[in-house]
């Protein structure tokens, strides 16, 4: 029975230990009726620092034929983005930019909210014809709806 209850406590103990270093997933949903426009943003921290992030924005197609798809998903590490810290923010970069020309980006800033500035990130490459990113998604503390910041239209 001692060897039970010292089991019991080493286990109690490994699984409060994971616990505490577990990764916190920010997320949210939006919808823009008038310009047919929604998505979900989704941030993954480790210990306060951006491990992932994903974005998802689906733009209505014309009646009779599918919508369009706007897609980033990069995790630290991988072989797809370089990762780097510029005045409080994560910088992720797409290593291979549809135009080489121009930046291809996204600036993301953690506080109380989870900012994901999306302005110089491509659109062409990662979204359908007639879609394209949000200029800015704002992951909110509580859970609740993002708050975007869509192209003019």
């Amino acid at each position: 029975m001692k060897q039970f209850i010292h089991a019991a406590v080493l286990l109690a103990a490994a699984i409060a230990a994971r616990g505490a270093n577990a990764d916190e997933i920010r997320t949210c949903d939006f919808a823009v009726k008038a310009r047919c426009a929604s998505g979900d943003a989704r941030v993954t921290l480790a210990d306060g620092v951006v491990k992932r992030i994903e974005v998802n924005v689906f733009w209505c197609g014309l009646p009779g034929h599918p919508g369009y798809t706007c897609t980033i998903d990069s995790s630290r590490g991988d072989a797809d983005s370089t990762w780097s810290e510029d005045a409080g923010a994560t910088v992720i970069g797409n290593t291979s930019p549809w135009t080489t020309a121009l930046p291809d980006r996204v600036k993301v800033t953690v506080g109380q909210d989870i900012a994901l500035d999306l302005k110089e990130a491509q659109s062409l490459g990662r979204c359908g014809a007639g879609a394209e990113l949000p200029q800015t998604i704002v992951i909110p503390a509580q859970k609740g709806a993002c708050r975007v910041r869509l192209p003019p239209p």
